[in-house]
């Protein structure tokens, strides 16, 4: 009977609500073992079943609620509409206060530090410039 395929647990099946549930338990913070026992599967069985929902849960989380809040004020809820102002204000202010991320410059060998140094040399070490072409024969 060893070889029956009759033998053994059936595969687990996700369902809607679990992924749901797996989801939101995630996104407010708990540990995928906890999760795991809430579901009634191993850890493994988890991290197979719902990787996705593991990788992306604070963020479908997030928005769901942030739509939720937005439908609500667009509904006429006062509270809702509050909120939604001062969630708008907070991110435009967050945005204004941080400049945008400037690409970051590759990081130079020492021997392209020196010579880059050597290159931004000023003062009276600086080289002299150029003379200044009074024709331009282009």
């Amino acid at each position: 009977m060893a070889g029956n395929k009759n033998s053994g647990r059936s595969e687990f099946q996700p369902t809607d609500e679990d992924r749901e549930k797996v989801r939101v338990l995630k996104a407010c913070g708990m540990s995928n073992v906890g999760i795991a026992d809430v579901i009634g599967v191993s850890e493994p069985t988890l991290r197979k079943h719902f990787s996705l929902e593991l990788d992306r849960a604070t963020a479908k989380v997030r928005a769901e609620l942030l739509m939720a809040r937005y439908r609500s004020a667009m509904g006429g809820n006062v509270s809702a509409q509050n909120k939604m102002i001062e969630q708008v204000a907070a991110v435009d202010a967050q945005a204004k206060r941080a400049p945008e991320k400037q690409e970051k410059k590759p990081k130079l060998g020492k021997k392209e530090e020196q010579k880059a140094a050597a290159q931004a040399i000023g003062g009276k070490f600086a080289p002299p410039s150029p003379p200044k072409l009074v024709v331009d024969n282009r």
